[in-house]
């Protein structure tokens, strides 16, 4: 009889859990969690397009990727938040050589919030991932190289050695304007909201240089991604700040630029609920997911 009861307090859960998102294509048509891991099968790689302080948003993920290991499907799970240089850690954090603590110690933080909330929204999808048997890869550029190349342009950097030019990779692609322009807003509208805090307008030179730096970022992903398809042969899903994925943004385009023949499937996870897709989200990825907060 408890054990009736533990798989209906089960089921109760997942339930829950299906009845609290809404889920829609980049067009607004509305879809089934059916649907939405049907698509994650078909697909080759699956990028989850985060906001990082999105409480609601690390816990979707977190139930997404016990579904996928309880369900046996095989993948391999790439992160943003840890860089070339960190992949050891992730090697022995996936042996149970060292633990959260230790590895939370070896990275950046893109802010208090994170660092703060760190062992509740991030750590959980890697103990997932580890414990499932499911390999992680660091995907990301060092600052270190991502800085020298706003500084200097990406092709320009040089008395590099051959490892540390392994530590990340230049765009493939020219720059999109759309992109651009896209990020020069996003960077404007941070500067007006920090402006209490002394931060001061950014200038087109200075955004431009940050740009290159973020389009490093997105090179150095995408080239990780194809890297560990190549290597693994397994399906990948990697997790990124949205901004990298939404409107086909720069990770996509590197990425497709690197391994056309791969399947890719754009999920953006948004904060809060829709009762359908506002308008400002159409076609921001393949798949948008609603699920409170």
């Amino acid at each position: 009889m408890i054990q009736r009861l533990i798989v209906l307090w089960l089921c109760l859960l997942c339930c829950a859990f299906a009845a609290a998102e809404n889920l829609f294509d980049g067009n607004g048509v509305a879809l089934t969690r059916s649907d939405l891991f049907a698509a994650i099968s078909a697909a080759d790689v699956v990028v989850l397009g985060e906001v990082h302080t999105d409480a609601g948003g690390h816990r979707w993920q977190q139930n997404l990727l016990r579904d996928l290991v309880d369900q046996n499907i095989k993948f391999i799970l790439s992160v943003e938040e840890f860089d070339r240089s960190q992949q050891s850690a992730l090697d022995e954090f996936s042996d149970k050589k060292i633990d959260g603590q230790a590895l939370k110690g070896i990275r950046a933080f893109v802010g208090p919030s994170v660092r703060d909330q760190w062992f509740e929204w991030y750590l959980p999808q890697l103990e997932i991932a580890r414990d499932g048997g499911v390999s992680l890869i660091a995907s990301n550029s060092p600052l270190k190289y991502s800085r020298m190349a706003r500084n200097l342009g990406c092709t320009n950097i040089s008395d590099l050695t051959d490892a540390q030019r392994a530590l990340f990779e230049c765009p493939l692609l020219p720059a999109d304007p759309i992109y651009q322009a896209r990020f020069y807003r996003a960077m404007e509208k941070v500067a007006r909201n920090n402006q209490k805090l002394g931060m001061k307008p950014l200038g087109q030179a200075q955004m431009s240089k940050m740009f290159r730096a973020h389009r490093v970022w997105d090179a150095t992903m995408a080239g990780s991604i194809a890297d560990a398809r190549e290597r693994y042969k397994l399906k990948l899903v990697h997790i990124v700040g949205s901004f990298h994925s939404d409107y086909n943004g720069g990770l996509i385009q590197e990425l497709q630029a690197r391994a056309a023949s791969d399947r890719v499937l754009v999920i953006s996870i948004r904060p809060g609920r829709a009762a359908q897709l506002p308008a400002s989200d159409q076609r921001r990825a393949d798949v948008l997911v609603y699920k409170g907060t």
